[in-house]
């Protein structure tokens, strides 16, 4: 019988016309979920064949034979990875089908939706025989997401990224239908199935096919400017659209409801340091903090605000992203830190860490003379002794070598004295101590002699209003003291 299959099939291939593809795909794709394995491999090896023969008439099933064959792309017998192997030829043939040809719209859509934007080629459709059907492949995609195993997750996703890649302005007409099924693919176990569900998001972010419907998003109000920003300071986003700002939203739900992915080590710190990587971390960070500003919930937006300042301050990743809040010598990057600032007041340790890093002295020697006001918590002097760890880190080596320029860093020194009296004699404040003992001292006798400027000499950062800064600051924490007077009342009743 196997024999007679292969005689049948080398005729087919060796004719040169009369044959009917068609007729016999549909029969294929069926067999194709037969619980023979021999059958599977059978039905597989012909569809590849007939794809290589027939090309893009074969591109009009492309859903049925998706559906067929993505299950079948691991297998653990011998006989099993025949099937894998004959899956995964017949899916990547079937993917360099995909052509630009294929987001041209058809004649259907352009009658039914239209596009707002077609070359001449296509402005009047091409026939859907002989195209391939977006809206069932997308159909597809999202039942195996929602119900697949991981093997089919992985390759349900990849489809999509070769999707948004080949025929974006179609695959970006049924948007609406995916994107929540890829919000939600973010809580799968495995590890690999988020990093391609990240990467699909990304692309979905970034798409210049998505910015047709662009409307004001988090990332780029960011380049609205505010008071306490220099003349002009703006920037990011520009390339971003709409569904950027709901997947920043959707995830800050998500951490929300679970917060323990937000400890280090888990699920939380690899999406952030992974969605720095794909997109820019400008944007993902001025996005976040945009929406922490106004979050009801202080004592998430404080949880949130601690963690994206550990990957802010520890992630290889956001090494350019610290150079630039470090120097703030263009617009852009003091818009940043005013952006930030403003979410960073959940936290104030937090906040005092951006102040070293933007080497804005003089503004956290202020601030620390306001945390005698503030309750000090055992996570309070949790924070503290993680700060003093991390200036003894390789990021502050900078901040280390300002400590030997006693006279130009008498701010910088006042902060960490004042960090030095806000801690208990512990470990923290015994390594703290430690390293301003080694301020040269016949430097700090002459502090009381020439007092230092209090006017930052970057032409920049002297634009910034650090009262009004500051103001932000004290009212965030007096949000902060009603919400544990409620919490302490509500406990008492």
């Amino acid at each position: 019988c196997q024999n007679l299959l292969t005689e049948f099939l080398n005729g087919i291939k060796n004719s040169n016309s009369g044959v009917k593809y068609e007729g016999m795909a549909n029969i294929l794709i069926i067999h194709c979920n037969s619980p023979d394995d021999l059958i599977q491999y059978t039905a597989m090896t012909w569809l590849r064949e007939f794809i290589g023969q027939a090309g893009r008439t074969m591109i009009q099933y492309t859903p049925g034979i998706i559906n067929a064959v993505l299950p079948h792309l691991q297998g653990a017998s011998d006989k099993q990875r025949n099937v894998a192997e004959a899956a995964k030829s017949l899916n990547d043939a079937l993917k360099d089908l995909v052509s630009d040809i294929d987001d041209i719209p058809t004649v259907n859509e352009v009658k039914g939706q239209g596009f707002r934007e077609q070359s001449e080629e296509g402005q009047n459709g091409l026939s859907s025989s002989c195209q391939l059907d977006v809206g069932e492949v997308i159909s597809v995609i999202c039942h195996i997401l929602e119900g697949g195993n991981f093997g089919t997750k992985v390759a349900a996703l990849q489809w999509l990224g070769h999707m948004l890649t080949k025929v974006p302005k179609r695959t970006f007409q049924n948007v609406d239908t995916f994107f929540p099924v890829l919000l939600q693919t973010l809580s799968d176990e495995s590890e690999e199935v988020v990093l391609l569900d990240l990467e699909a998001l990304a692309e979905i972010s970034s798409n210049p096919a998505g910015l047709e419907t662009k409307t004001a998003t988090p990332a780029n109000q960011g380049k609205t400017k505010t008071k306490d920003m220099p003349e002009g300071a703006g920037g990011g986003g520009e390339t971003l659209n709409e569904y950027f700002s709901k997947f920043m939203a959707f995830l800050l739900e998500l951490f929300k409801k679970d917060r323990q992915l937000l400890e280090p080590d888990e699920r939380g710190y690899f999406i952030i340091r992974q969605l720095c990587q794909l997109l820019t971390a400008e944007d993902i960070f001025k996005s976040f903090s945009q929406i922490i500003v106004d979050e009801g919930d202080v004592g998430f937006a404080c949880k949130i605000v601690q963690t994206l300042n550990t990957i802010l301050l520890t992630s290889a990743e956001l090494f350019e992203l610290r150079t630039q809040l470090k120097n703030l010598d263009t617009q852009g990057s003091c818009a940043l830190f005013c952006c930030l600032y403003k979410s960073w007041c959940h936290s104030p340790i937090a906040t005092i860490s951006l102040c070293y890093l933007t080497q804005n002295y003089h503004h956290a020697s202020d601030l620390l003379q306001t945390f005698g006001d503030l309750e000090i918590t055992v996570d309070f002097l949790k924070e503290i002794d993680k700060l003093v760890q991390l200036i003894e880190s390789p990021i502050f080596a900078y901040l280390r070598l300002q400590l030997l320029d006693v006279q130009h860093n008498q701010d910088l020194i006042r902060s960490l004295y004042g960090l030095l009296m806000l801690l208990p004699q512990s470990e923290a404040f015994k390594l703290l101590r430690f390293r301003l003992d080694c301020i040269p001292h016949y430097q700090l006798l002459a502090m009381k002699e020439k007092p230092q400027s209090s006017k930052d000499p970057r032409p920049l950062v002297s634009k910034i209003n650090f009262k009004e800064l500051h103001q932000h600051f004290l009212q965030v924490q007096a949000r902060h003291r009603e919400a544990r007077n409620k919490k302490m009342i509500k406990a008492a009743t």
